[in-house]
């Protein structure tokens, strides 16, 4: 009997009793997968990968690349389930913006399903006819003046224009200014296209001037320039059949940002915004009516 008193006895009845207690345990884990461990794919990701494939690569995948697809999207799947699982996830820059990336892509795909009326677009268009204006269009000349080869390209210039100006001066010469790649004679450019030549304010200049004239010299991103507006044609609204497709796109743009407006201010009513009342004046009013002196002060800054 003196062997049942003895302690080691007792220690290895115990530990015996720990495993089949786990084996018992790791049988019925075995037997009932965990539901965190149970991965779906159904007929809604088969139709996801497969219309991705179609507009990326505008055809219907084979049998063989649809079965390529789902196996990416289940080794994607259980990988991102490895990594939440470590924690990887946690504090990384990457994956919190990819995450808002697809949120907002989900917004945008929501207000995309709305179509309009007719009646919708000829309200959107009435009250915003300044936007659909067919912009006036300017034809010149003009004279190129490098102030980097020049001592004095501002004072040539005007000598040039003094010549240009009398009664029976001739056509410019081509030796009268410097070389430059861009064409000397522009034809019906709008204000947009002669921004993206010479620089806005050139183009702000040259539309201000009075058609007929050699005016300058004219600052541009080149450098100085002799300009003579021969032909002007002004702005006119266009009519709603003729701008429909832009008004069409910037009804969506504008039902979009209203969409992604009113979602992100349920987020802020939704959550508790907990942050340093030092930065309230650097941030300011929040969307949704919540204001940084409306939440929680904290004492460490913006609460993760």
């Amino acid at each position: 009997m003196k062997l049942f008193r003895e302690p080691l006895l007792h220690f290895a009845v115990a530990g015996a009793g720990l495993f089949a207690v786990y084996a018992w345990l790791d049988r019925g884990s075995e037997a009932e997968p965990s539901a965190d461990l149970e991965v779906r794919i159904g007929e809604g990701e088969l139709r996801w990968v497969g219309e991705t494939w179609a507009r990326q690569w505008r055809r219907e995948p084979s049998r063989e690349e649809l079965r390529g697809l789902v196996l990416d999207l289940l080794r994607e799947e259980l990988l991102a389930r490895e990594a939440r699982t470590l924690g990887l996830d946690k504090d990384d820059t990457v994956v919190r913006r990819r995450l808002a990336q697809k949120m907002a892509f989900l917004i945008e795909d929501t207000a995309r399903i709305a179509q309009p009326t007719e009646s919708e677009l000829r309200a959107f268009y009435d009250a915003h006819r300044e936007r659909f204006v067919r912009p006036g269009q300017r034809s010149f000349e003009h004279i190129f003046f490098d102030s980097r080869k020049r001592s004095d390209a501002a004072a040539d210039a005007r000598q040039v224009l003094v010549k240009l100006s009398t009664s029976d001066a001739p056509a410019p010469g081509a030796d009268e200014g410097d070389r430059l790649l861009i064409e000397s004679d522009i034809r019906n450019a709008d204000r947009y296209a002669v921004a993206g030549q010479f620089g806005q304010a050139f183009a702000d200049a040259v539309f201000a001037l009075t058609p007929g004239e050699w005016s300058g010299p004219v600052e541009s991103a080149f450098g100085l320039h002799l300009v003579r507006v021969y032909e002007a044609t002004a702005g006119e609204a266009r009519p709603f059949e003729d701008a429909k497709a832009d008004v069409v796109e910037r009804w969506s743009d504008e039902q979009r940002r209203t969409v992604q407006e009113r979602y992100f201010t349920e987020l802020f009513r939704k959550y508790d915004i907990v942050a340093d009342e030092r930065i309230e004046a650097l941030v300011g009013p929040l969307p949704g009516d919540v204001a940084l002196g409306d939440v929680q002060p904290a004492n460490e800054g913006l609460a993760r």
